[in-house]
């Protein structure tokens, strides 16, 4: 399998109009690197979706998205995204796989042992930091030749945005650890709608003049419209060889 050569940085590349990625270099998926994977909570539903579309289109098959909707990595008593995981990737055998984790992880953590951590309490950071990085090893220890880690985008309200603030800080770290920096690629959807670096946008703006509605009124979620100009920009960003 062709090797990718890449290596994250915690510094925002910013100013790329289909997106923005988190790495030294953009990459150009080989076509070794089907099939494709999405997973998600919530924030992929529609993404997911789209994706399906947009790879479809491309030709880059087989492409397969799953979500649960109010899911997280904290509760695995109510989701249990742990075991989900083995499951798909023994469904899908994927060699290439997009994460959208972290939009309902604001709550009470459970850890290994059955204990419950409340959010805000010193120990909830460094337990969470402990969920994404089995995640993304549960990932790596599989088949996979590259995982590609969305970003939060920015969030309309101040305690949501402190919080996706928070996830995107502990994967930056995480990705960028030696055992994981050549096979993890962070990717900064927000900047695709985001009018200024990380701050919150509800339209943007197509070349033709029109305005789009890119975030759900909740002010997290993707709309229709940011959902299709970020699954246009991963074809066109990592597919371009095609």
């Amino acid at each position: 399998m062709q090797k990718l050569f890449l290596k994250v940085c915690v510094m925002l590349l910013a100013g790329l109009v289909a997106g923005t990625a988190l790495s030294a270099e953009q990459p150009e998926f080989p076509r070794g690197s089907t099939p494709v994977l999405m997973v998600g909570d919530s924030m992929m539903r529609i993404l997911g979706a789209n994706m399906e579309k947009e790879f479809r289109l491309a030709d880059i098959q087989p492409a397969v998205a799953f979500s649960s909707l109010g899911s997280g990595l904290v509760r695995p008593s109510v989701f249990n995204w742990f075991t989900r995981l083995d499951e798909l990737l023994e469904e899908n055998h994927p060699k290439t796989v997009f994460v959208a984790l972290g939009t309902n992880d604001r709550q009470a953590l459970e850890t290994v042992e059955g204990n419950i951590i409340k959010y805000g309490d010193p120990a909830w950071e460094p337990a969470y930091r402990e969920c994404i990085a089995r995640f993304m090893d549960q990932l790596l220890a599989a088949d996979v030749d590259l995982v590609v880690w969305f970003l939060l985008p920015p969030m309309k309200d101040a305690a949501v945005q402190e919080h996706a603030q928070l996830v995107n800080r502990l994967a930056t770290e995480l990705a960028g650890e030696e055992a994981r920096k050549d096979r993890i690629f962070l990717y900064d959807m927000g900047s695709i709608f985001s009018r200024r670096a990380g701050t919150y946008s509800a339209y943007m703006m197509s070349p033709e003049g029109e305005a789009i509605m890119v975030r759900d009124p909740d002010g997290v979620h993707l709309a229709v419209g940011g959902a299709k100009a970020v699954a246009k920009a991963c074809v066109k960003n990592f597919y371009r060889g095609r």
